[in-house]
């Protein structure tokens, strides 16, 4: 395996100079690693015209019945079990970024709870029902729906789900919505600020946040308190996803436009491994990874149970589906399910 050279954090070099308003200073040479190659246990589609973006919406009393929803290029949602079989179609505007809270009591009913943007940057409530799939609006009080670059879940209770959503203006915003029994749901902003780069995709595990920039580049936000950038590195064309371990270890999955290798980091923005996801009896390999989407929830039977990463292949226009604790870093002998 070839040695790496690890990038400066940007802290030190790129997020220090593009705060300053300055150019960013060169970084060091990255020698990437020897992929790693992971596999697939099932594959959906091809999706007609492309795929936008996907989400995992697991099924809070039957595992079995998760599925994943898919947003694709000519607009709207579409739901499959995921053994492949499409279910309900929801017709709407082209979604270009989804975040899924299961478990949601709505009415003592167990939903999905779905916030998404829409491509002129309107932010959507939707609910998944978990009996039959169904896609339907949730109107939200209080809640502003302009100006949305993006959307994502954050660590919280089933009840009060935690969602940031990302401003066209810069501002990261913490938003919990529940259900109280009146004629809407009801949103509660928890804190905001103005980041000092405009960001474009966020994901989360734990309490941790990641974001992507609009000129490209990974970020941390420290949402502890007023949410503020911590750490970065230079990537351009970035999607980016959370991966649990275990409650203390994680790490993030990057992709970029002009690869078909998914790069691993980790928190503090060290790149440890490189993943491609290889051809599987006969599933084709992922030779231009686009949307993604985790959950660590069971989607039933002995190979969905410990989650899954699902993958869109812009290439072909298919999701391939990885069982999560395949990835590399999971210690299989010791993990608690």
């Amino acid at each position: 395996m070839a040695r790496i050279v690890k990038a400066k954090p940007l802290a030190g070099v790129l997020l220090a100079a593009a705060l300053a308003g300055c150019q960013p200073a060169p970084l060091e040479t990255v020698i990437e690693p020897t992929p790693t190659p992971i596999f697939s246990a099932g594959s959906i589609g091809p999706i007609n015209g492309g795929i936008s973006t996907l989400a995992l919406a697991p099924n809070a009393t039957i595992p079995w019945e998760g599925r994943l929803l898919i947003a694709p290029n000519s607009g709207g949602i579409q739901v499959y079990s995921v053994e492949g079989t499409l279910g309900f179609k929801h017709e709407g505007q082209l979604y270009t970024s989804m975040a899924l809270q299961p478990g949601f009591d709505l009415r003592n009913l167990k939903t999905g709870l779905l916030l998404a943007v829409t491509k002129d940057k309107q932010l959507v409530s939707l609910i998944i029902d978990d009996a039959r799939g169904q896609v339907f609006p949730a109107p939200v009080s209080n809640l502003p729906t302009a100006d949305t670059n993006a959307v994502c879940t954050l660590h919280s209770p089933d009840k009060a789900p935690l969602f940031a959503v990302l401003r066209r203006n810069s501002d990261f915003e913490i938003w919990k919505i529940e259900d109280t029994g009146a004629d809407t749901l009801q949103a509660t902003k928890i804190s905001s600020a103005t980041l000092k780069t405009p960001i474009e995709g966020c994901s989360s595990v734990n309490e941790q946040v990641f974001a992507t920039g609009l000129s490209g580049g990974v970020f941390t936000v420290d949402i502890s308190g007023k949410p503020v950038i911590t750490h970065g590195i230079d990537r351009p064309n970035s999607k980016l996803i959370a991966i649990a371990i275990n409650d203390k270890t994680a790490y993030i999955l990057h992709s970029s436009k002009s690869s078909n290798v998914l790069q691993q980091i980790t928190p503090d923005m060290q790149q440890t491994a490189s993943l491609h996801v290889a051809p599987s009896l006969s599933i084709p390999a992922i030779t231009q990874p686009g949307a993604m989407a985790i959950s660590n929830w069971s989607f039933g039977g002995a190979g969905f149970s410990a989650g899954l990463l699902a993958i869109a292949d812009n290439d072909n226009n298919r999701v391939s589906l990885i069982v999560r604790d395949t990835l590399p870093g999971f210690d299989h002998d010791q993990e608690d399910r």
